[in-house]
């Protein structure tokens, strides 16, 4: 177990977190707070991906086939 130092303000903003959420414990928030950090990057990260046009059509036609061969 380790233990992290955070100002007043932290404090009071995790407490007001671990109430919203129900945690159990203040490990439950941050662990919580990772998760929603991690999913922001991903959307960000998926936002500013672009997929050229005929590769997207050669996915689809993929797909396609794929769902074809499966009937």
């Amino acid at each position: 177990m380790k233990t992290i130092a955070v100002d007043e303000s932290t404090w009071n903003k995790l407490r007001m977190i671990r109430e919203k959420l129900q945690a159990k414990s203040y490990d439950e928030v941050i662990q919580v707070l990772i998760e929603a950090w991690k999913n922001t990057e991903l959307d960000k990260a998926l936002r500013d991906t672009r997929i050229p046009s005929d590769l997207v059509d050669d996915i689809e036609l993929f797909i396609e086939k794929k769902r074809a061969k499966e009937k």
